[in-house]
């Protein structure tokens, strides 16, 4: 069995596991303009990332004959090969989504949001006093602000962008293997489990979810930076309030801190990145670092919630890589076809 099946047959027994869960709530399936919408999207990220794949191997080659050279060369045997290996990942993931989006917004159905004092106690005493007070001198300028917001909105492409970039354009077939058993991981331990367990809604929603003001003072200065400057946050973090309020269960619902996704897929997206190319490894382990300070600065997380979220997927990276190694390794050296010019 390939890895890639065995990485599909644990997506497919975690995702009955939510659905028999939602339903033993009385929550009904997932409606299909989710799991379309969800499919829309890694549609368009797979058209730009060929689109820019193409413009830059005509660049680089400048081929006699470009069609011919796009078809047998950038996307010739080699990468219709890797379209089928890669393709149980694809389907897992486009079902997968919209799944865990319904199980986080029915949180409130299995575990009370009560773990919420504990974190803020837990960060004053780590700290000295709220994170967002250390980082505030640093951070808290309208423009740094709109900045870090816009950061934070980006970090969607991983999930999109970044899905299809390891499963199409990673030739390394273990590290694929190991990308997507980590991706579902994580998914699966901090995304449900974990956020289930320890349920908290975080420092944005303390006020309006629980009636604690403890984060009033952050919040007035996220809505003051606003005025200046657009944080994208604040639109977004009203709407999943009113998803909450209204029991919506589609895709990008439902409302959890602990721990942070943000942070545990930043963080999995730049320990695989890294073994492609020092460069990318660099550039995403700033990205990292922005996200999990910019998810205590933009109030969604308590600073625990991402130190939570790295210990995890570090432990998750190290198993998977040791799960998976085998049933990848002969398919991971495997020489592709290296195309010539013209």
């Amino acid at each position: 069995m390939t890895g890639e099946m065995r990485v599909s047959l644990f997506f497919l027994f975690v995702l009955i596991l939510i659905w028999t869960t939602l339903a033993s709530a009385g929550v009904e399936p997932v409606g299909l303009l989710s799991y379309l919408s969800n499919l829309v999207l890694y549609l368009a990220a797979w058209f730009f990332l060929a689109a820019a794949q193409t413009l830059w191997s005509l660049y680089r080659h400048r081929p006699d004959r470009p069609l011919r050279y796009l078809r047998d060369g950038a996307f010739g045997p080699a990468y219709r090969r890797q379209i089928r290996e890669s393709l149980p990942l694809l389907v897992g993931v486009v079902i997968f989504m919209p799944g865990f989006s319904a199980m986080k917004s029915a949180i409130p159905l299995f575990n009370d949001y009560d773990w919420d004092q504990s974190f803020i106690d837990l960060d004053i005493a780590l700290h000295g006093r709220d994170p967002w007070r250390i980082l505030q001198p640093m951070l808290g300028h309208p423009l740094v602000t709109s900045a870090i917001s816009v950061a934070y909105h980006l970090w969607i492409l991983l999930i999109y962008a970044g899905t299809i970039y390891f499963a199409l354009y990673v030739k390394d077939r273990q590290l694929r293997v190991r990308y997507f058993a980590a991706f579902f991981g994580i998914w699966t331990i901090n995304g449900v489990i974990l956020a289930t367990l320890m349920a908290s809604v975080g420092p944005c929603f303390l006020e309006p979810l629980i009636g604690n003001a403890h984060y009033a003072e952050q919040m007035a200065y996220l809505a003051k930076a606003n005025e200046t400057y657009p944080v994208m946050v604040i639109d977004v973090q009203q709407q999943l309030i009113a998803w909450h309020a209204s029991g919506s269960h589609g895709l990008g619902r439902g409302i959890s801190a602990m721990p942070s996704m943000h942070v545990a897929l930043a963080f999995l997206f730049f320990l695989a990145i890294r073994q492609v190319n020092h460069t990318l490894g660099v550039l995403f382990f700033i990205f990292f670092v922005t996200i999990l300070i910019g998810s205590v600065h933009l109030a969604y997380h308590y600073a625990v919630d991402g130190y939570v979220s790295i210990l995890i997927t570090a432990i998750v990276w190290s198993v998977c890589g040791a799960l998976f190694r085998p049933a990848a390794h002969h398919a991971a050296n495997e020489p592709y076809p290296v195309t010539q010019r013209g």
